[in-house]
């Protein structure tokens, strides 16, 4: 059993019980009295298997091209070229505890403490007339205070280490004194030459590659980049994502949401009345918009759209309109005679131009061999030229690339089962890695471990491999427990 990871839970991959070929192959010879029946014809959208649809998907994908952002408002993008850090750091030598800054060759013995080094105020300068203050500078451009032999300079942790200095102890090394010429520090032990400071460039030389392109960056990656002086950085911008839901037995709870005044009884009352005629409330709809910001995309939400070619062509031109980069759907993509999109999506319908524009199309695959999620379905679509509805080339429907004309721009759609299950299943292992690869993932495909399934034996389908939903857990003795079932119950939820 193959585990395909996600942040909260797992999707199993069982295996189907009987081979495909044979169940087809056995239902094709087969009919009553023997009589051999006649091969059904075709189907317009043959299915792919899970792998070869992913193939596909990210076949289509580029990631999107890179901008110079703040650093500080990159956080969950990717990087489009390395950081690289301008300078060392330190920058200086610096000093890694409080104590004293002191020559190792005087050492042990009774030093006179000449001066003090502190994080952001540098042991002053000295000239021939006595101290005179001073402030850091770049090399060559002034000395800081240099130690004398028989000298010491207190310091903290993270100050530069005065001229002359080549060792740092530690406070509790050494014992305070006070001589008529003023405050001493005996040290008590021999020290070793450079003991406790950080050389420039200790941690990054100057020219370093601190962050490469292709990293998410991360809070950690955030505060490396801010060390090296990087005001800005390049990253590949987050991905428009458009969504809606299709189906005239769904009500928005959205529309509640968004009002002030809402309250309980309104949408109790809200809920009667769905239920009187017939609907339910869309939840495909918010949750796939969820997990599209999860992954990193800006989300459009376009609402729910009435099972009408008209609606949804215009729905579609409104999210090319928009800038969407990508389009999910959910609903109305199987064999219903109410089921209009994959038309909508190759130009077929829309009752002409929206806006003066039309759309055409081209369906990568129709449907894909796994259970839930069978009718699953993978389109490019853009702008018609001067407006028509022209029939989109590529594809199941022929060569090409999705059809010409337009402003050029091509937008991803993803047309998802209905079903709530199938929805989230056919988002994760397909959305998901579209996403990734827009976002500039170098490896945008799902985690795979194997392990063992528990709770007992699966009635699996014939045909399709199906996918199942389930918890993980590991631990460090025993590795992965066995995989258990999770999710609601129900054909609904289950299927």
């Amino acid at each position: 059993i193959n585990l395909l990871a996600m942040s909260h839970f797992t999707f199993v991959l069982t295996t189907c019980a009987t081979p495909p070929s044979a169940v087809s192959s056995y239902w094709s010879l087969m009919a009553p009295d023997g009589v051999r029946a006649p091969r059904a014809a075709p189907h317009k959208y043959p299915m792919v298997s899970m792998p070869e649809a992913v193939d596909v998907v990210l076949s289509r994908v580029v990631p999107l091209p890179p901008l110079q952002v703040p650093f500080t408002t990159a956080l969950g993008l990717v990087l489009a070229h390395d950081v690289v850090a301008a300078s060392p750091h330190p920058p200086f030598a610096a000093s890694v505890m409080d104590g004293y800054a002191v020559r190792a060759e005087d050492c042990p013995g009774t030093l006179m403490v000449t001066g003090a080094s502190r994080a952001g105020a540098p042991m002053p300068t000295r000239s021939g007339n006595g101290s005179v203050p001073g402030t850091f500078a770049a090399e060559g451009a002034g000395v800081r205070g240099e130690l004398a032999p028989g000298e010491a300079a207190y310091i903290t942790t993270g100050a530069p280490i005065p001229a002359g200095a080549n060792a740092v102890v530690a406070l509790e090394s050494c014992d305070k004194l006070q001589s008529p010429f003023g405050a001493a520090v005996y040290v008590r032990d021999p020290v070793t030459l450079g003991a406790h400071i950080r050389p420039v460039g200790h941690d990054v030389a100057a020219g370093e590659v601190v962050v490469p392109a292709g990293q998410v960056v991360g809070p950690h990656e955030i505060g490396i980049v801010a060390m090296v002086g990087a005001a800005s950085v390049s990253v590949h911008g987050r991905p428009k994502l458009a969504v809606l839901s299709t189906g005239d037995e769904l009500v928005d709870l959205t529309l509640f949401a968004k009002a002030s005044t809402s309250l309980t009884s309104d949408v109790a009352a809200a809920t009667a009345a769905a239920a009187a005629g017939g609907q339910v409330y869309d939840a495909n709809r918010p949750m796939l918009a969820a997990a599209a910001a999860a992954a990193g995309a800006e989300v459009m939400d376009l609402g729910v759209v009435a099972d009408d070619p008209t609606a949804l062509h215009a729905a579609v031109c409104d999210a090319l309109r928009r800038g969407a980069d990508v389009l999910v759907t959910s609903g109305g993509v199987s064999e219903g005679d109410r089921d209009y999109l994959k038309e909508v999506l190759l130009g077929n319908h829309g009752g002409g131009s929206v806006g003066g524009r039309g759309i055409t199309g081209v369906i990568h695959f129709g449907r894909v061999m796994m259970k839930p999620g069978k009718p699953l379905t993978f389109a490019e679509v853009r702008h018609a030229d001067g407006g028509s509805d022209a029939k989109g080339s590529g594809g199941d429907e022929g060569g090409g690339d999705g059809g010409g004309g337009g402003d050029g721009r091509t937008m991803l759609v993803f047309a998802l089962p209905g079903n709530p299950v199938s929805a989230a299943v056919t988002f994760q292992l397909t959305v998901l890695p579209a996403l990734r690869r827009l976002l500039g993932w170098r490896d945008p495909r799902l985690r795979r471990v194997h392990c063992v399934l528990g709770g007992g034996n699966l009635a699996l389908d014939l045909e399709r491999p199906e996918y199942h939903r389930a918890t993980l857990h590991w631990t460090c003795r025993q590795g992965f427990d066995a995989a258990q079932r999770a999710g609601l119950g129900g054909a609904g939820w289950g299927a």
